[in-house]
């Protein structure tokens, strides 16, 4: 159980009234109409330094691993996880989530799966293009998995193929249901290896796609039952070239 501190409850207090301030006066347009929710986010993360919070830690992060493929000795970093910093974090999610949980759910899938599936399975090259922006949200992101036919079951039901060519693959297929699929700059596709073998034992494989990529393209948001101000879409990839 985490003991709110002094400073938990002055940053609650800020947050709160940005939130009364710049979401509760948009909150029919954010959840009945058609404003996406990342400038309101950004503005956020830039009133309160989460922006140049993420932009230090990604750069100590990228530092270790640097120094670790010269093979310099590390000391261990120091455990991020204490009950003060997980406070800190929750305070601005708990804040959102009292008038408009979407909006949680559009960050935490920009930063916490797209992001985080760069920064955990991604070269030092492709997270300094792709995963700082994301964390920053200077980008929006996406983490594209579900399929029409596919759910729970998402690797075995999964259809979208990437096929050897070349130097690099072709990537075909259909996502839906993805949240911020209409307006994300970065794309992380998963799917698996078109290499002749049975489809449910095939490789899973992710790429990261760029909006405006020649074949993708990138629906217009779902209307929904709710959680609006979570934009939700389809994907839909047509001989998309992709690096290995």
């Amino acid at each position: 159980m985490i003991e709110w501190s002094e400073q938990h409850l002055t940053i609650r207090d800020m947050v709160r009234r940005f939130v009364t301030a710049e979401i509760k006066p948009r909150l029919m347009e954010l959840e009945h109409g058609d404003l996406p929710p990342y400038d309101i986010l950004r503005k956020m993360m830039a009133a309160f330094g989460l922006d140049e919070m993420a932009r230090m830690r990604f750069q100590k992060q990228i530092a270790r691993e640097k120094a670790a493929a010269r093979g310099e000795k590390l000391k261990e970093p120091r455990d991020a996880r204490s009950a003060e910093d997980i406070g800190m974090r929750l305070v601005p999610i708990i804040e959102l989530c009292r008038y408009c949980p979407g909006m949680v759910t559009a960050l935490g899938v920009s930063v916490g799966l797209t992001a985080a599936a760069i920064m955990s399975k991604g070269t030092i090259a492709q997270k300094e293009r792709w995963a700082l922006p994301l964390l920053t949200l200077e980008k929006i992101g996406a983490w594209a998995i579900t399929e029409p036919g596919s759910g729970s079951d998402a690797f075995g039901g999964m259809k979208s193929t990437a096929r050897r060519d070349g130097d690099g693959y072709l990537l075909n297929g259909s996502k839906t249901f993805i949240t911020n699929g209409p307006y994300a700059d970065t794309t992380v596709f998963i799917c698996k290896l078109d290499d002749g073998s049975d489809a449910k034992h095939r490789k899973v494989l992710g790429f990261i796609l760029d909006k405006g990529m020649p074949g993708f393209t990138q629906s217009k948001p779902m209307r929904k039952m709710g959680l609006h101000s979570s934009p939700t879409g389809e994907l839909f990839l047509e001989d998309v070239r992709a690096g290995r």
